[in-house]
Formats: C-alpha cells, structure tokens, sequence
C-alpha cells in the first residue's frame, strides 16, 4: 500500500515539475542544472520524495523567519507640508537600521487607515501647519481618529514627534492632539510627546534614543545591566568634587551643585555637548517594596536578578502616567471608588512602595516589575572644556523639587547627584549635540544663560581662553539673587579682568522692587547688541524654554525692529539659517 502511495506521489511530482523542467535552464546556471538533472535520474522515488519533504519543509522554515521578520518592521508615518517630516523620518530610519531596528517608512496619506486597529506599533512624525492645524497629508488620518468612535486601539503602542515654530502661537499643536487623541481612545505611549522648534535636531535625537532603547528592551529577565548592554558608550567615572553652590541656608530658594567626574578611560567630547546620565534608585526604597512581597518565595538568584533590575533598570519613583493605568488594573481593592482617570491624575509621581501602602496588589513582585518603566537618562549640559579639564567632566545641577498632593516630591536624577559623595562610582554617556557649537576663533559670540543655563557657557569660555580666540565674548547671565545665585562667579569675574570676557550683563530678578531678567539687559544694550548681530556675532541661549528662551526671542526681534529698522523675522531666521541663532533649551 505504502510502496503505491509512493508512486503515486511521485507521478504527481514528476508532472506537477515538468512545466518547470522546460524553464529550468533559464532558472538555474548550467552548472547547476546539469547537477539537478544528474540527480534526478540516479535517485530513487524514495529519495526523490524524502528531497522535496525536505524542501518544502525548508521553504517552509525561510517563510515563517521571513513572516517573523516582518512582523518586527515597525511602521514609522510622517506627516508633512515643507517636508520637514519627511527628511526626518528617514534619518531616523537611517539610524534606527544602524542599531538593526527596522522601521517602515510612510507618508501619512499613504497609510491605510483600517490597519491602525490592527498594529502593535506605531511612530508618527507630525508638523503643524496654519493655525495649529495638521498638514494636509494628515487630515484623513486626523479625521479617522477623532470621527470613528467605535476604534479599538488598545494594543496599540505609540509615540509622536512634533514638529513646529515657536514663532507661532499653535507650536506643535497638530502633533499634541494625535497623540492626546490616540492616549484617549485607548492607546499607550511608548515615549512620552516630544516637541521640536524648527531647530529639531537635538529634540528629535533624544525622542529617537528613547525610542530604540524602548524597542531594544527584552523581556523583564532577560534585561542586563545598561553597562554591559553599551559597553561602548556607557562610561565609568568617580565622583571628584560635589560643591554646593547655592543653598537655603544661605538665603537662596535653590539648591545648585557643582559636580566633577573623573572619568576612568579616556572621554572624547565637544563645548556644547551634554552627559547622559541614568540615577540608581535608594536602597531603603528597594528593601521597602521586598519587604511588602516578603511572602513570594524567590530563588537566590531571582532575587539577586530582580534587586539590580530594581536599583538599575526600573523607575519606582515618580510613577508615570502609563504604569499607572497598568497598575490600576492589578490593584485588588474590592472598594475602589475611585475612576481610572481620576486615580492616574492624582496619584502621578507616587513612588511604588506608596502606591502599594494604598492600593495592595495580590500580584508577585515579578509581575509588578515586569509591568514597570525603564529608567529613562537625564540629560545635563557639559560645564568643563576637554582642551582645560583633562579627561574630566563638570555638570551643574539644580536639585529639582516640586509639591504633589501636599508631598514635597524631588527629581529623580538631580536628588541621586546631590547626594553623591567624593570617590562615588558614576555611570554615564556622551550626548553629542552637533548644532550647539563654538563657531570660528575669529568670530564674536553673544552668550545667554540664566541660571543653570550657565553651564554650556562655561565651556565656552575656557575653551575661547585656551585657544586664545580673537573673537569678543559677551555673557549675559542672570538669576534671583547676586549675593547667592551668582553661579561661577569669581570665574567670570577673572575672565572679565583678563579680557576673555568684553562685556558681562548681570541680572538679580529679586534684588529690587522691579525683577529684572536678562531680556530686560538686553534691551538696555539694545544699540550694542544689535550692532554686534549686525555684523556676525553668534547668538546662543541656554536654559528654561518657559519663559526665558521666548522672552529673549521677542525682545531680540524688538530690538532688530526697533534698532536695525528691519523685518525682524527676515533677519532672525537668517540667522538661523546660518547657524548664528542657536538654542539649548529645556
């Protein structure tokens, strides 16, 4: 019976592969065609059968890896009208394929919008045209999301990067209602909304590494230590100096440090480059949270494995929006009077072991840090000179607090650096910022730094004393008070008397009844100042976004008004076009 099944499956093969035979030759080389043939006819139907088994079966395994590859592409839709958009999906595309993510490339209008219920993934870069409203590309997509009620996005996991102008008064706001819409109808974020100026680069970068990092993640036991995952780009330094430069105790409302890092292998970096940083998390709170799950029964090495993950890895301080929608669902509370959006409102920035106190979860401990978020890296602007600070790195870091629901509440990274001590071990990257750079010696440059935003300018201008630049330098800085706040103060004053420094314009916002900020000096300055961007000079400005960086926009576009009687907004996105207007906000 077997032997006639096997004839017959043979005559099937035979006839069903004679229609190819007659194109084999133009399929295969000679070579290889007189290899197949010699095969053939010196094989058994036995043999002949257990080789196309075993090429269907290899096919087979080729379509399911191919399948599966597939299923990994992730599709990345721009939305664009100057093509903005555009260019910047496919850098980021360019880069993402350099870490061997694969994301697919789509114009917004190209994109069929009955797959959206389907996806696991979806990245989106949107501009905003006209008053706030999206590009034209993207209506039907904006139409689809905001009409159709019935959507189930639930699988979804999304991120937007918004692209807009300052200049105008719906900065990114085409972009910030997607993603407010595709959060409402049940989508998660990936990374939170990222907001670029029309100078989009370094924002998009920093959207990009949290992006990659997010899909480089493995599953919650399998995620080893950042140093061992970049140990090419994780650096190890120690703590050299953590000098408090302004305090309570002496009169000020802030908390500012100056810290230095010796690094332990050789550093490569520029003046206006930034040092990412990822805090660890306090032991006590570590132990606390064990202490709840004292009940699970875990193995050395589980334990062991879940203790770095949660000192290293996971944010248990300052919760987020999205674990907090996953947690609400684990909470076992039968009186849970409470609606999920109230709960994510005003429980956000909880720490874990608080959430827990409040809302027990029958859960394990490895059900709750699987749900958990990665640290993400804080990023803070470089203060030392490479050419001055030999193979060190100098960050100035305002200890960040803020109150929630009646709790003083402090920032993650900036509370972990306060606290580190001379000889500390520190991890940390380079963040490149390639926009944000000193221009030729020759030139004169016009720095703008309140407050911390200081830091950069530092940099600067040791580098400028160093190479012995011939270009002037004018700083304007400013914060509450000079008797506390005057960060760095003896070393711009000694730059001031060796000439490094032409001209310094100081503000003390609470020194007198009528505050006092640096655009107020700018005005002061106003024919100087607008005769030294007239002629060259390179504008950068450093610090807050809000309020600072658009104050000092308009009283520059004043000032050219008003001064240099021309089109400000000609002039000033001239300069930037030319790379003199340059901007390190956050």
């Amino acid at each position: 019976m077997k032997a006639k099944i096997g004839v017959i499956i043979f005559i099937i093969i035979v006839f069903h592969n004679f229609y190819y035979l007659i194109k084999l030759k133009k399929m295969l080389p000679e070579s290889n065609n007189q290899i197949f043939l010699k095969l053939m006819k010196e094989s058994s139907t036995e043999e002949i059968i257990w080789m196309s088994g075993y090429i269907c079966g290899f096919l087979s395994l080729q379509k399911k890896k191919k399948d599966k590859e597939e299923k990994k592409i992730i599709p990345l839709v721009y939305g664009t009208e100057t093509g903005n958009a555009k260019n910047l999906a496919f850098s980021i595309y360019q880069e993402a394929r350099k870490k061997n993510i694969i994301f697919k490339v789509i114009s917004i209008d190209q994109y069929r919008l009955s797959d959206l219920e389907k996806e696991d993934y979806l990245l989106l870069i949107i501009s905003t045209h006209g008053d706030g409203e999206p590009p034209s590309s993207a209506k039907s997509f904006f139409d689809f999301i905001h009409k159709k009620n019935d959507l189930n996005i639930s699988k979804l996991k999304y991120s937007v990067l918004a692209l807009g102008d300052k200049s105008y008064p719906f900065f990114c706001k085409a972009g910030e209602d997607i993603d407010k819409r595709l959060y409402k109808i049940g989508g998660t974020r990936i990374v939170p909304l990222f907001k670029c100026d029309t100078d989009y680069e370094v924002e998009s970068k920093k959207w990009l590494f949290n992006i990659l990092n997010f899909f480089k993640k493995k599953i919650i036991y399998e995620k080893s230590s950042l140093k061992k995952n970049n140990k090419n780009r994780i650096k190890c330094g120690n703590i050299l100096n953590n000098i408090l430069l302004s305090d309570k105790e002496r009169g000020s409302n802030k908390e500012v440090y100056h810290i230095e890092i010796l690094a332990n292998n050789e550093v490569e970096y520029l003046p206006g480059d930034s040092i990412g940083i990822y805090p660890k998390n306090h032991k006590y709170e570590i132990l606390e949270i064990f202490e709840f799950f004292k009940k699970n029964k875990l193995k050395e090495n589980e334990k062991n494995n879940i203790l770095k993950i949660l000192e290293e890895n996971v944010n248990i301080s300052n919760v987020s929006e999205n674990f907090l929608e996953k947690y609400f669902f684990f909470s076992h509370k039968k009186n849970f009077s409470i609606e999920k959006d109230v709960f994510i409102k005003k429980y956000k920035n909880y720490s874990i072991i608080d959430l827990l106190k409040k809302f027990p979860i029958r859960n394990t401990l490895k059900e709750l840090v699987d749900i958990m978020e990665n640290i993400k890296p804080r990023f803070y602007s470089i203060c030392s000179s490479p050419k001055v600070h030999n193979n060190e790195i100098h960050i100035t870091v305002s200890r960040h607090y803020f109150q929630s629901n009646g709790r003083v509440i402090y920032g993650h990274c900036s509370n972990f650096l306060s606290k580190l001590k001379k000889g500390d071990k520190i991890y940390f990257f380079i963040h490149k910022n390639h926009l944000f750079k000193l221009p030729s010696k020759e030139k004169d440059i016009i720095l703008i730094g309140p407050g911390t935003g200081i830091a950069p300018f530092r940099s600067f201008l040791y580098e400028r004393e160093f190479t012995e630049s011939t270009g002037k330098n004018w700083l304007f800085f400013g914060d509450q008070h000079f008797n506390t706040d005057f960060l760095y103060q003896t070393e711009i004053q000694d730059w001031k008397k060796k000439g490094v420094l032409h001209y310094v314009s100081l503000s003390f916002s609470r020194d007198q009844e009528r505050k006092i900020y640096v655009q107020d000096k700018i005005w002061e300055n106003r024919l100087e100042f607008f005769s030294w961007i007239n002629n060259g000079a390179y504008v950068y400005v450093c610090g807050k976004r809000k309020p600072m960086s658009i104050d000092v926009e308009n009283m520059i576009l004043k000032v050219i008004e008003k001064v240099g009687k021309l089109d400000p907004v000609l002039f000033i996105n001239e300069m930037k076009k030319n790379g003199r207007y340059l901007k390190d906000v956050y």
